[in-house]
């Protein structure tokens, strides 16, 4: 296990030094000296994982789309477009180490259906 952690550590490290991740975190500090811009962001993204995450939305393109256009304002600007994409490629980023390491250890959740 002392390896294991070892390479946690160089694992997190790398994250933390990634081009994805500064520039997330970057965007996110630029955001942030906007306290109304900040909340609205926030409420937008917050509207869109509950959205992209229920099971009860009938039509999701549609619902996307109503989001879409009701933060538009927001969504036209740069900074915000910028912000949220790259949270999209931070996201896929993480998602990505996640999954290779899932895939490569067997475990028995057949439980789980």
């Amino acid at each position: 296990m002392r390896r294991i952690d070892e390479l946690k550590k160089e694992i997190i490290h790398e994250i933390l030094n990634s081009e994805e991740y500064r520039e997330y975190r970057r965007l996110q500090s630029e955001i942030d000296r906007t306290p109304d811009l900040k909340r609205q962001v926030d409420e937008f993204r917050m509207r869109n994982f509950e959205l992209q995450n229920s099971e009860n939305v009938p039509d999701m393109f549609a619902a996307m789309e109503n989001l879409n256009k009701e933060y538009a304002d927001m969504r036209n600007q740069d900074i915000v477009n910028r912000y949220l994409m790259t949270e999209i490629t931070f996201c896929r980023f993480m998602r990505d180490i996640y999954k290779d390491i899932a895939e490569a250890v067997d475990m028995d959740l057949d439980f789980l259906g």
